[in-house]
């Protein structure tokens, strides 16, 4: 049964951050992070498609999907590509509920890593520190500050669907600090003043709740996280560049304390 007007204008609403917010809905679009939402097992409601726009691949991910009791709705082309993010979309696209991103609801005592994102506005750059958070075992990810939409198209497409696998908690820089000082975290600020280069204590890293914060590239952390860090922390390169993006310096501390906590 096609979609009525309503229904097509509801889901293209999800394309922006008010209509996400007022739905509590969001959309992920392709065959790579719908494939990802499985394998995370973090299910659509709804799976829209096209059929002349599958490939092989994509048609057999429709049936996997509605072999799980995902509901599936075929559209035409044209309604696919309105409800589209993408120059070239793949044909398939998944509606999922957003999850609950309150810090309190999230987090857990048996949580050891976790890394704070503020200000992170690109969603490029959220994108990818979502995806380095997964791959290298950071349990929860903060946002707080300026920090982009975490379900936003763009966000997740830069995740490469880890936001299926990484829970995200939105909180505001006074519950961050509260939450800091009641659960006796070790800060580590990545910080371009920073005296020492990656060289972070292993026995810390192994004992210790640690929070790895990371700002923005044009203004850094805050002074408020930054009088609560612990270690401060910068990345030694060639003054042939002045500094590096968030994503690449965050990801490259998060692989120093990978190696150092296994």
């Amino acid at each position: 049964m096609p979609l009525s007007r309503t229904e097509l204008k509801n889901l293209k609403s999800l394309l922006t951050k008010k209509g996400r917010k007022k739905s509590g809905m969001f959309l992920a679009e392709g065959i790579r992070l719908l494939e990802e939402s499985m394998r995370w097992r973090f299910l659509p409601r709804t799976v829209y498609y096209a059929p002349s726009m599958l490939s092989t691949r994509a048609g057999k991910l429709v049936r996997q999907l509605r072999s799980r009791a995902v509901e599936t709705v075929q559209l035409s082309a044209r309604d696919l590509r309105s409800v589209s993010d993408t120059e070239s979309p793949q044909g398939i696209v998944g509606l999922f509920a957003r999850p609950d991103t309150k810090l309190a609801k999230l987090y857990q005592p048996k949580h050891r890593k976790l890394v704070l994102c503020e200000d992170i506005s690109d969603p490029g750059n959220l994108g990818t520190l979502a995806r380095s958070s997964l791959a290298f075992g950071f349990d929860l990810m903060l946002l707080c500050g300026s920090s982009a939409e975490p379900y936003s198209p763009k966000v997740v497409r830069a995740s490469a669907g880890a936001v299926f696998g990484l829970q995200i908690a939105v909180a505001t820089l006074k519950e961050v600090c509260a939450f800091v000082a009641r659960e006796e975290v070790t800060v580590i600020a990545a910080d371009l003043k920073a005296k020492n280069n990656v060289k972070l204590p292993k026995r810390t890293l192994q004992k210790r709740r640690i929070l790895l914060a990371i700002g923005s590239e044009a203004t850094g952390l805050s002074k408020t996280i930054l009088e609560r860090a612990d270690i401060r922390v910068r990345i030694q390169h060639l003054r042939a560049v002045e500094s590096l993006n968030a994503a690449v310096a965050g990801s490259i501390i998060m692989k120093e304390i990978y190696d150092l906590s296994h």
